[in-house]
């Protein structure tokens, strides 16, 4: 899926091991607290950019200046997601 950056950092990372040494090894979120860092990460791959109008709804352009853009990308481990999700 493509996700903004504030978004993807809200998501779980697969990758990130952590120790715990009360299983005598690695796990993958034992507290539940990593997350994606998005852009700071070697496998996010950045799509394009989505517009926001002051109201939160979706543009493509810019009509009165007010539009904010945010960049968006995607984990790229799995490969080029489809472009309908």
């Amino acid at each position: 899926m493509i996700w903004t950056e504030n978004d993807a950092k809200a998501l779980w990372c697969p990758m990130t091991r952590v120790g715990d040494f009360n299983l005598g090894g690695t796990a993958n979120r034992p507290d539940g607290s990593v997350n994606c860092l998005a852009s700071g990460c070697m496998m996010w791959r950045k799509s394009g950019q989505i517009g926001l109008g002051p109201n939160g709804e979706k543009r493509d352009r810019d009509m009165d200046g007010r539009t904010r853009w945010l960049d968006t990308g995607y984990c790229g481990l799995a490969g080029k997601p489809d472009r309908s999700s």
